[in-house]
């Protein structure tokens, strides 16, 4: 699921997006400040691109830039994690260029870290299999590890660690309609301890990816922080009921913490139609498929 190319002492690896089949978030924080979670994944045909090279020390440019400081974001701190994990003294410039929006859900911070990770174990001469590189990427972020190997994936804890591998399901057309404006991470858990509801049990999803019954998939969608979200941005309740309300379009929901809604879709023409007419209102929209 990552294309890559080497060059050199360059490494360029594609970071997919994700989309959030069932998320179920817990009532209350452990001391670390996190809910407990079940989180069902599957990535999508939407990419970063991610450019290791060798350098005296670690540094990272993001394009276009990001509104927090550059040793603060979550690339960084992988790349700095991973370097004492495994006692390497040398650095790295890492490049990504961000097609995947910030504030959607869709995993944008998660999957240039997990990528950068993997480019930076093949540049640095680290077996990626080792299950420190895991445990580097469980460390930095709940959603890191998923991107290191992205089938279809149920994670429980505190949503980083695995507990069920699926089936692959690729190509099950999508179409993504995302609001002009964002909901950050922070700002949606803390609207859901505002207002908590219960989460839905993962079985019908596990029994649905299990079968690789996609309609089955579209009946057991479940996100409990599409309320919040929504509250937050209430355009991306219109986004919701806009997509529920199109031919074609077997279900509709909020990805992770918003404001991105996907729509499973029944054809790639569904999901390109669909598309065109959500630009056309002004909101941003892709066609794509899981992979």
């Amino acid at each position: 699921m990552h294309a890559g190319e080497i060059v050199g002492d360059s490494i360029t690896l594609t970071a997919p997006g994700k989309l959030n089949l069932h998320l179920g978030i817990y009532e209350g924080r452990d001391e670390r400040g996190y809910h407990r979670a079940d989180s069902i994944m599957v990535a999508i045909a939407l990419y970063d691109e991610v450019t290791v090279s060798a350098a005296d020390a670690v540094s990272v440019n993001t394009t276009p830039e990001l509104d927090v400081p550059e040793r603060r974001t979550v690339v960084a701190r992988a790349a700095r994690a991973l370097a004492a994990e495994f006692g390497i003294t040398t650095g790295a410039q890492i490049d990504v260029v961000r097609h995947i929006p910030d504030k959607s859900g869709l995993g944008s911070a998660s999957t240039d870290a997990a990528t950068a990770i993997r480019a930076l174990c093949a540049l640095w001469g680290i077996d990626s299999a080792d299950p420190r590189v895991v445990s580097v990427a469980r460390g930095v972020g709940a959603d890191v590890a998923f991107f290191l190997d992205p089938v279809p994936s149920w994670l429980d804890g505190v949503g980083n660690r695995l507990r069920e591998e699926f089936p692959p399901l690729p190509n099950v057309p999508v179409v993504l309609v995302r609001p002009v404006g964002g909901v950050s991470t922070p700002e949606a858990y803390a609207e859901f301890d505002r207002l908590p509801t219960a989460p839905a049990d993962p079985s019908a999803m596990c029994d649905a990816l299990r079968a690789s019954d996609v309609r089955a998939v579209a009946a057991a969608l479940f996100n409990n922080l599409e309320p919040p979200a929504c509250r937050i941005e209430p355009e991306e309740a219109t986004v919701v009921e806009w997509l529920r309300a199109h031919p074609g379009i077997m279900a509709a929901q909020v990805t992770g913490s918003g404001s991105c809604t996907f729509g499973l879709c029944e054809s790639a023409e569904v999901a390109a139609r669909v598309a065109d007419e959500a630009l056309e209102r002004g909101w941003w929209a892709c066609a794509t498929h899981t992979i």
